[in-house]
């Protein structure tokens, strides 16, 4: 009989909590042709939360990229940007350093929970969102 690890398990039953923030986020976007975030979401996954391919340690991932406009805008993309870092100003989601060199327009926030959100313009007319749900280890504990 094969059962799943208990890592995988315990990140697999975040997918409901990353998704709804995910839509809390993109609900966030002021445009007025903004397609239904279902339409510009990657198939969630699990990310491992090391670099050691032998330890057991899982977390659930939900990504979404929205188009801003058809040709660059710079400073569309950052506005939009800046609607989903202030909405998580709001709610409370702690601002974690950026290891990027100064002036990389990426932001990464955490909540109190563990989950991970990234805010990354990508200067060509796209902002991404990425959702990381804390990380559990071979034992269906969370750590970290």
């Amino acid at each position: 009989m094969v059962t799943a690890r208990a890592d995988e398990a315990a990140a697999r039953e975040q997918r409901a909590r990353t998704r709804e923030i995910l839509h809390d986020l993109w609900d966030q976007f002021d445009l007025a042709d903004k397609p239904d975030v279902e339409q510009q979401m990657a198939p969630g996954r699990l990310r491992a939360c090391t670099l050691d391919t032998t330890s057991q340690i899982s977390a659930w991932a939900e990504t979404a990229r929205l188009r801003v406009s058809e040709d660059e805008n710079p400073e569309l993309e950052a506005g939009q940007a800046e609607l989903v870092r202030a909405w998580l100003d709001d709610h409370g989601w702690e601002r974690i350093d950026n290891p990027a060199p100064e002036g990389d327009p990426v932001t990464y926030h955490r909540d109190a929970d563990g989950f991970k959100v990234t805010v990354a313009p990508q200067l060509d007319a796209r902002v991404s969102l990425d959702v990381e749900s804390p990380c559990f280890d071979g034992q269906g504990q969370r750590v970290g």
